[in-house]
């Protein structure tokens, strides 16, 4: 990479670390090109040159942020932890990832970018069931998934609870806007109406 292409990709990704602050502390809609490009220290024409439009500028965001969490969900299955342990940490940073953005999150991505949506769906259909079947699996092992349900129904259970939620504005405000209700349903999904037994 010579130099000038070098300080393009550095300008490039100082525009899109100020994108995030701003985002995240004002959410997507009240933040203009022209606060990103004070932001950055750059003129709003290089963000048009880098990202040709807001819209644009966003759905990078959100694809970079979510390929981010892809990689924290994947070292979190993937480490020593317990099921139980693994599955408060994944809701922990999905419950505060929703409350950042101002609390826009859920609806920008289920709602506003039809591009972020079918971005979404391939990465779940390419690794998150791969991921979901493998952290089952240790769920069976550890004896806190019923070994009798196959990777099949339980693929489709978590994408009927997915599906459900997105399918409606006003549940992706209230789910996304509430930490408890979120890990309430967490554990609807685990251990149903009884609750766990010990």
């Amino acid at each position: 990479m010579n130099g000038f292409t070098r300080r393009k990709e550095q300008k490039k990704e100082g525009v899109r670390q100020a994108a995030i602050v701003l985002f995240k502390t004002y959410g997507f809609n009240k933040v203009s090109i022209n606060d990103i490009a004070q932001k950055a220290g750059v003129s709003q024409v290089t963000i048009y040159n880098h990202f040709g439009s807001k819209d644009e500028l966003v759905h990078d965001i959100v694809k970079t942020v979510f390929l981010s969490c892809m990689e924290k969900y994947r070292a979190i299955i993937k480490g020593d932890k317990t099921f139980p342990e693994k599955m408060e940490i994944i809701v922990f940073e999905k419950t505060e990832l929703t409350s950042q953005y101002h609390g826009e999150w859920m609806q920008t991505v289920a709602r506003s970018y039809p591009q972020i949506q079918q971005f979404i769906e391939n990465i779940w259909m390419q690794e998150v069931n791969r991921l979901m079947i493998d952290f089952f699996a240790e769920g069976k092992k550890q004896g806190y998934v019923n070994p009798e349900l196959s990777s099949e129904a339980l693929l489709l259970y978590f994408e009927i609870l997915r599906k459900g939620i997105f399918a409606s504005s006003d549940l992706i405000a209230r789910t996304g806007n509430s930490e408890k209700l979120m890990r309430d349903l967490i554990s609807l999904s685990l251990y149903g109406l009884v609750g766990r037994k010990e």
